[in-house]
């Protein structure tokens, strides 16, 4: 049975990546499907409760809560999208090559890699992003930069072991170059692993990116984030708690979606660690 079959076998996985389609298509289509204008202000609307009108109510400035909720989806797919695909890219680029070549360059690399691996992943976003500037761009440095210790981690221990195989034997025999063994050889070998770790981070660059956020270190107002609205949320929490609502069910289902579909494909390419009958 392929990885395929297997995944579609998986009702949690499979609804879970329902899921994560659709905040996904929200996210492309936010600019068309938002009711209002996420940061037009109204002060006669402030603190709508939830209506036909208004779903989620609105803000103390008069805004949209559903809208702002809509084009934060946008902002949040971009920024932990790039985050994971630089994170991707540079630690899976940087692990193979270490692990295939070996040497002193290795054992810098990896001693490296463990002491930021000792911090707590937000610790090393709020470090970064503070020197980087609090912008959507610093975000996406700061948290990309905090997860390529595990890709390189994951991409050397695997390429550590694919470089023994007798088909890297043979391209070397043959007189591949090193890059090219790396991409035609040792790639196509680790990558279920990497992919599997990539899906597996999302969840944890997402809370990371609220968090910088709800900290006033991450996307700056009036873009409508997570959770910077969560933030802005918090100070009405008596008068005005339904503002919660919207942006608090939107990264609960995003969390939630992202962990189950890795947890899925880490478990339809090794049925060995499925736990779920």
């Amino acid at each position: 049975m392929s990885v395929l079959e297997r995944f579609k076998h998986d009702r949690v996985g499979l609804a879970s990546a329902v899921a994560l389609g659709g905040l996904y298509l929200i996210a492309l289509t936010a600019q068309w499907i938002a009711p209002f204008d996420p940061q037009e202000t109204n002060l006669r609307e402030v603190f709508r409760p939830p209506s036909a009108e208004h779903l989620f109510g609105t803000d103390q400035f008069g805004r949209d809560v559903l809208s702002r909720v809509i084009v934060a989806t946008q902002i949040t797919a971009k920024i932990t999208g790039v985050a994971a695909l630089l994170a991707l890219l540079l630690g899976t680029s940087t692990g193979m090559y270490v692990g295939y070549v070996g040497g002193r360059l290795e054992s810098l690399v990896m001693r490296l890699t463990d002491i930021m691996l000792i911090f707590p992943t937000i610790m090393l976003a709020i470090v970064i992003v503070t020197v980087a500037g609090p912008s959507e761009a610093g975000v996406i440095l700061a948290l990309g930069l905090s997860q390529v210790p595990k890709f390189i981690r994951i991409a050397r221990s695997v390429t550590l072991s694919a470089r023994e195989e007798l088909f890297v034997d043979a391209a070397r025999a043959v007189g591949a170059g090193r890059w090219h063994i790396l991409r035609r050889h040792i790639w196509p070998s680790i990558s279920s692993p990497v992919v599997v770790q990539a899906t597996l981070t999302l969840p944890i660059l997402v809370l990371s990116a609220s968090g910088l956020s709800f900290l006033g270190l991450g996307v700056q107002p009036p873009t409508p984030e997570w959770g910077a609205m969560l933030n802005e949320s918090k100070d009405f929490l008596r008068t005005s708690p339904y503002l919660l609502a919207g942006p608090g069910l939107a990264l609960f289902v995003f969390v939630l979606a992202t962990n189950l579909v890795g947890d899925s494909l880490q478990e339809a390419w090794n049925p060995r660690l499925s736990s779920r009958s």
